[in-house]
């Protein structure tokens, strides 16, 4: 009879925890799949958790460190050590200020040497120039010259006094025939000598207008000559007032 008794018991026991363990299993189950679930935003969450924490697991707030003051750096104390002294600092500002006018008169004193330097080698040039346009018209107004004056001389010599004297000494029978080839001998070398002075006119003419454009350019060459040259003699007298 308690053989019995004792049995009934044990099943009973072994019943509990079966119920147990099925229903540890199915509480498990549930919880696995609930987690595995996308969780959904809840608009009135429950505020109990916030308000009674029953297990005391809310973080404390970690207790801040008192903050000692970071010392200065070498660096920073030698920085902060140096002061600035407003009129070394206004002395400096002159100094550079002055440098910097003293670079650009440099600098343009440069550039009107240049531009002096290009001037005096085209002045080089267009005297070279003048020079060959004067020598070729030298001998052209001496020839000019001597054309002139045959052309006044040979009409004198086709009068008939003149004639007359030149066929004196010649034998011939018709005089007057023979004076009139003269004549016409000498026409010939007019007309000649005449044709010729034209064509050294034209030549002339067109060599002296040639030689006036460079000598008007050469004019115009040497008036940027003295311009410049003045111009860098003020420049070099303003640099030596700086400098003195």
């Amino acid at each position: 009879m308690k053989y019995r008794k004792f049995c009934r018991s044990c099943r009973l026991c072994q019943l509990c925890l079966l119920s147990a363990l099925l229903l540890a299993i199915g509480v498990g189950a549930a919880w696995a799949q609930q987690s595995q679930k996308p969780k959904r935003p809840v608009k009135t969450p429950p505020q109990y958790p916030n308000i009674i924490d029953l297990e005391d697991k809310a973080p404390k707030p970690a207790q801040p460190a008192e903050s000692k003051p970071a010392e200065p750096k070498p660096e920073d104390k030698q920085a902060a050590a140096v002061t600035v002294d407003p009129v070394a600092l206004a002395k400096a500002f002159t100094i550079i200020a002055e440098e910097l006018k003293s670079l650009s008169a440099e600098v343009k004193a440069l550039n009107v040497r240049q531009e002096l330097e290009v001037e005096l080698a085209r002045q080089a040039r267009i005297e070279q120039r003048i020079d060959r346009y004067e020598s070729e018209l030298r001998p052209l107004r001496e020839r000019l010259a001597g054309l002139e004056a045959e052309e006044n001389r040979l009409p004198q010599l086709m009068t008939r006094d003149a004639l007359l004297a030149q066929t004196a000494n010649t034998a011939t029978i018709n005089r007057e025939a023979t004076m009139e080839q003269i004549r016409s001998q000498i026409g010939g070398r007019l007309q000649a000598v005449r044709d010729e002075k034209e064509r050294l006119l034209r030549m002339q003419a067109a060599q002296t207008e040639s030689l006036g454009i460079y000598q008007r350019l050469s004019d115009e060459i040497e008036q940027k000559i003295q311009k410049a040259e003045e111009k860098l003699r003020q420049l070099e007298a303003g640099k030596s007032d700086r400098n003195p």
